[in-house]
């Protein structure tokens, strides 16, 4: 089971000249008062850190006595981190650097801020966020990190992306008039001419690139259905294989103004909002056991 301070106060760290040991610690940390709100401190000698849990008497005043000390995690299951470009505040944030230490059953993070923080038995909500590109970066998959950033409320979570290049889904040896729905993104297709259904060309014999909306405006606007090539992410999603527990974050222009969850699969709108994305990824770890999405 995953444990992460609810708040950075919760989190004292101070030099010691005992052993980082459960008793030499219980008998320093018992002898002296402790800030009302501690609950956790790391401890260190020697360049070497520990983390221990402490119990404090009751009492409204600034310090507390200390009852009892337990050891979590001594020095050789404990690492010390230092990345600015991480909040020790966002559990994300923290998931990132355990992932990143997969020896040590606890990180201690200096991040931004020169906070500190840690996670102990750091087990994530792995999530696979499939896409398609361009733009790039992948505009879902950079949403959903943007949103993981700010994300104290959530759990840790670690995206696993899926990126599905468009020019990659286009039949070997294509050649002659293709349909892109508009020049967002700046995508090409060598060895053909690209023509844009926003911009409503003359009709052509042509290939469109796009999903069920655009087909539904190629019919709407020429009054028959073209070729096509269904680049639609919530269809490519059913490529993924999905084991228990697991859960998929996709995107599709059918959807407007809603989130939906169909099954293992989390569906957003196209353009998707910030908002939409939170009640996707809360959606999405409630749903995901915890660890269970290999990346």
């Amino acid at each position: 089971m995953t444990t992460v301070p609810d708040r950075y106060r919760e989190v004292s760290v101070t030099d010691v000249d005992v052993a980082l040991e459960e008793a030499p610690l219980r008998a320093l940390l018992m002898s002296r008062p402790v800030y009302r709100r501690t609950r956790y401190m790391v401890v260190r000698r020697e360049g070497r850190s520990a983390l221990v849990e402490v119990v404090r008497a009751d009492t409204d005043e600034l310090f507390a006595d200390v009852t009892q000390v337990r050891l979590l995690a001594g020095p050789d299951e404990t690492t010390w981190v230092r990345r600015p470009e991480l909040d020790p505040g966002i559990p994300s944030d923290l998931a990132r650097a355990a992932a990143d230490e997969p020896h040590a059953r606890c990180v201690v993070l200096e991040g931004r801020y020169g906070h500190i923080s840690f996670v102990l038995d750091s087990t994530p909500v792995r999530l696979h966020v499939l896409d398609v590109a361009p733009p790039h970066p992948a505009k879902l998959l950079d949403q959903v990190r943007r949103v993981l950033d700010t994300a104290e409320d959530l759990p840790g979570v670690l995206p696993v992306p899926h990126v599905v290049e468009l020019g990659d889904l286009v039949p070997a040896g294509t050649t002659g008039d293709v349909l892109l729905p508009c020049r967002g993104g700046g995508m090409g297709v060598p060895g053909t001419t690209v023509h844009y259904l926003d911009e409503v060309p003359p009709h052509r014999d042509w290939t469109l690139l796009g999903c069920a909306r655009s087909q539904a405006i190629h019919q709407a606007l020429y009054g028959t259905a073209a070729d096509q090539v269904d680049t639609c992410p919530r269809t490519l999603a059913a490529d993924v294989a999905l084991a228990p527990g697991e859960v998929l974050l996709t995107k599709c222009c059918l959807l407007e103004e809603h989130v939906e969850t169909d099954g293992q699969v989390v569906v957003v709108p196209w353009g998707a909002s910030f908002a939409h994305l939170r009640d996707a990824l809360s959606r999405a770890v409630t749903q995901a056991a915890p660890g269970s999405v290999a990346p």
